[in-house]
């Protein structure tokens, strides 16, 4: 290890403990840096796993439970592990501090704080090595669920784009030259598709931001506005996406908070999925959820839900 027993620390705080420390410090900054891309990696990974939630199979929802939640453990142990180093970096820094204000009469302090990141410094290898001894079949297992779907879409993947990019009669009114939110939810069986509601300051930032992937408004509306109702279909693997987009991509929280939500609402089953989609914050949605628990949906006001049913056919005699 870098530093020693407390009563043997003298000659080290005489000659070279400044050059010491600015070598561990380096360490430490490289076990940051390995660690951030590691989960810029298993980001990559979850979102992967995520965007093909729609075409797994029911059959492999405990699979799919059991590799989310270790998922989540792995991005806790980064967090971990991050604040863990960053915290044994600062305490290099302090102790440089009381070295070069007066390395006599601050020694005992001194010893003392190196003998106390000694015992940290091995808490925090104790730590990368339980989340390497376990990652890789972790990540092994999410990798081969979202290939394994992944092959699958792709071969359909013809049919899944027209679903998403038809124009329809709901949405003719032009956007753009009648800016406008739509405060209303239509679940429509008769053309299987959930029109959601959506702000139009926000559909304008989206399309500002999307560098040229969209030509108008009404495109991105079209896009991410007007979903199939097949996206719905497995409802509890739907509601988990649906989570997790909620948290990741309006409201931009964090990784563990997304995946969190996710796996507490995915066997929600009273909780109909096309709401998490449709609701614009998490404010709504704690809103939908409060009324819901109370059984009183009636009391949900931030937007209207229209069902379209199919007309019944006659019965004949």
């Amino acid at each position: 290890m870098l530093f020693y027993h407390f009563d043997i620390l003298d000659d080290l705080i005489k000659s070279n403990l400044t050059n010491n420390i600015e070598i561990e410090k380096e360490n430490i900054k490289q076990i940051i840096e390995l660690y951030e891309n590691k989960k810029n990696n298993l980001l990559a990974i979850t979102n992967n796993v995520v965007e093909v939630t729609d075409s797994i199979n029911k059959k492999k929802l405990e699979n799919f439970y059991e590799t989310i939640s270790s998922l989540k453990k792995l991005f806790e142990e980064i967090n971990t592990i991050q604040q863990f180093a960053s915290q044994l970096k600062n305490d290099l820094e302090e102790t440089l501090t009381l070295y070069h204000k007066s390395s006599e009469n601050n020694k005992n302090e001194i010893k003392a704080n190196l003998v106390e990141y000694n015992k940290q410094r091995d808490e925090l290898t104790h730590k990368i090595l339980k989340f390497e001894n376990t990652s890789s079949s972790v990540l092994n297992s999410a990798i081969a669920l979202s290939l394994k779907v992944s092959n699958k879409k792709a071969k359909k993947s013809h049919t899944f784009i027209n679903n998403y990019n038809t124009t329809n009669e709901k949405t003719k009114i032009d956007i753009e030259l009648e800016p406008h939110d739509n405060n209303t939810l239509i679940i429509s069986e008769k053309e299987q598709k959930a029109f959601l509601p959506f702000f139009y300051s926000e559909v304008e930032a989206i399309y500002q931001k999307s560098d040229h992937k969209y030509q108008t408004l009404q495109e991105v509306i079209n896009d991410l506005y007007i979903l199939p109702l097949s996206r719905f279909k497995n409802s509890a693997l739907a509601r988990f996406r649906e989570s997790f987009h909620l948290i990741r991509e309006k409201e931009k929280g964090s990784i563990t908070k997304a995946l969190d939500l996710g796996l507490e609402l995915m066997f929600k089953y009273e909780l109909n999925p096309i709401i998490i989609a449709a609701c614009r914050n998490l404010d709504e949605f704690d809103i939908y959820l409060d009324c819901l628990e109370e059984n009183e949906l009636y009391d949900f006001t931030c937007f209207e839900i229209k069902f379209e049913i199919m007309p019944q056919l006659a019965k004949t005699k």
